[in-house]
């Protein structure tokens, strides 16, 4: 565990800061040690497989065989059963555990690949978290970085490069991406996402800059994809996002409790919030839910940690006893068991 631990705290340790554009100024507010967020109705959470004392959690391969969603993956991509029926997550009535892959599912191959996509669908996970920016000519790419130097064989920032210059730059692998065959991984557009996971799974689109996030809501209205993805944007980016596309489905990403109150303005399906004990708090919590809006928070720096630490998969039932309805992690398929989803069945 030392070693798995230290190689992924690496990781975590980036990703605390997601969830903002660019602009320092605007970026959610870590998690960081508010660890609190499964503080409240840890007991009796319903579905704590993989607790304390089972073994270590299962690795992404003993999931799910790598040959199944790589690039030489053949035969259909089926969705794995989810306990709750299709378009539950936009539907204010609709109570479930939703379980988000960050950066679509980023264990089980190149993070916001096609067969990260693939692997997320085949998991049965419900959202697949991914980013969104513009190239110098105009096209959606799903890259996180304002800079290619991380994820692709380039160096430079996305905005300055086209479509075709960055088809020609290779994905890097990372050290914890399985071996499989991900040689037909290049940058992933809008367009391609959506014709894998439309009604398979739901996108969340986090927009990066402004324009990327206007130019997805409008292919999405266009295509008539709004069952099957949304944006998300902070309340500066969401306002823009709709004065061009009023209806298109929106998550607000709240960095300050004022901006819970442009809920009835921007009327967003899902509210992301930091997991402490002030976004938390029950009186908070009624005020996103009395407007019909699903919470949103990160396991980042709360659950993942605890079960990269002590293999330990409660934290992901505890969050959601805390009055969780969508949780972003870094290793889906442990909440996914935790919640008793996997494994999967024959």
């Amino acid at each position: 565990m030392t070693l798995r631990f230290a190689a992924w705290w690496v990781a975590l340790s980036l990703v605390a800061g997601c969830g903002g554009g660019d602009d320092p100024a605007t970026a959610t507010p870590t998690s960081s040690a508010a660890g609190s967020a499964g503080a409240a109705g840890s007991a009796g959470a319903a579905g704590s497989a993989g607790a304390a004392g089972d073994g270590e959690p299962p690795t992404a391969t003993e999931v799910l065989p790598v040959e199944r969603y790589d690039c030489a993956a053949k035969g259909a991509i089926t969705p794995a059963a989810r306990p709750h029926a299709s378009g539950c997550l936009f539907d204010p009535a609709c109570k479930s555990r939703f379980v988000a892959g960050h950066r679509m599912s980023n264990p089980f191959a190149p993070e916001n690949s096609s067969s990260a996509l693939r692997a997320a669908i085949l998991l049965g996970v419900d959202v697949a978290e991914t980013d969104v920016r513009l190239t110098k000519d105009g096209h959606v790419v799903l890259l996180h970085d304002a800079e290619v130097d991380r994820t692709l064989s380039g160096a430079g920032k996305v905005e300055d490069f086209t479509l075709a210059e960055l088809r020609a730059m290779t994905v890097r692998k990372e050290p914890n991406d399985p071996a499989g065959d991900f040689s037909c991984e290049t940058v992933m557009t809008l367009e391609e996402a959506m014709a894998i996971a439309r009604d398979k799974i739901v996108i969340e689109f986090e927009t990066k800059r402004t324009e990327a996030g206007i130019a997805t809501a409008k292919y999405l209205k266009a295509e008539g994809l709004y069952g099957s993805a949304y944006v998300q944007c902070d309340a500066t980016e969401c306002k823009a996002i709709r004065a061009e596309v009023p209806d298109v489905p929106m998550s607000l990403r709240a960095t300050a409790l004022a901006d819970l109150d442009l809920l009835d303005e921007l009327h967003p399906a899902i509210v992301e919030v930091d997991p402490n004990e002030t976004w938390l708090a029950p009186e908070v919590r009624a005020k996103i839910t009395g407007k019909g809006a699903k919470i949103f928070t990160n396991a980042f720096v709360v659950a993942d940690v605890k079960a990269l630490g002590s293999d330990d998969l409660g934290g992901y039932p505890e969050m959601f006893a805390s009055g969780v309805d969508v949780l972003q992690t870094e290793f889906p398929h442990w909440a996914l068991t935790a919640l008793g989803r996997l494994p999967l069945q024959p």
